[in-house]
């Protein structure tokens, strides 16, 4: 995040819901969990180097939808990603799973469930609707998916 400095001290070895590897960062205020496309790079600068300039480079991974690096630049960029409806419901399940309050979680899921359903029998405007209020706190985890569901709603009225 922004503003938040830290160092990587480890990086999943497979890929999240989101095809983006995770890593753990160790910070000032404790540890914390984030994907390698929310991580900017920043070398320590040569001045408070001790002793010689290392002489090798650092290797940089990056992986999944969206990932880049920025050095030296403000990102303006705009990502757009496109997304199968054949593993809509299965990848919002499995972000699902990362919403901590199980209470949260299950209503979460079972409103999934129910959009799915309504997409082959009617009524998923309301199922879209009920999905969206029970998921208002945890947009960051679902926004990658309301271009493919709004378009699924586009073609469902």
């Amino acid at each position: 995040m922004p503003g938040i400095n830290g160092s990587v001290v480890v990086v999943e070895e497979e890929q999240g819901p989101m095809g983006e590897y995770w890593h753990t960062i160790s910070t000032v205020h404790g540890e914390r969990r984030e994907p390698g496309c929310n991580l900017e790079l920043i070398p320590r600068p040569l001045s408070n180097s001790p002793g010689r300039p290392a002489t090798h480079s650092p290797t940089i991974h990056v992986h999944g939808d969206n990932s880049h690096i920025n050095l030296n630049s403000m990102d303006n960029s705009t990502n757009i990603v496109s997304r199968s409806s054949d593993r809509l419901f299965v990848e919002l399940q499995e972000t699902a799973r990362s919403i901590e309050d199980a209470t949260i979680r299950d209503d979460v899921r079972t409103r999934i469930k129910k959009m799915e359903a309504a997409r082959e029998s009617g009524g998923f405007l309301q199922a879209y609707q009920g999905f969206i209020a029970s998921a208002a706190n945890h947009m960051t985890l679902f926004a990658p998916f309301l271009p493919l569901l709004t378009q699924m709603l586009s073609s469902h009225s």
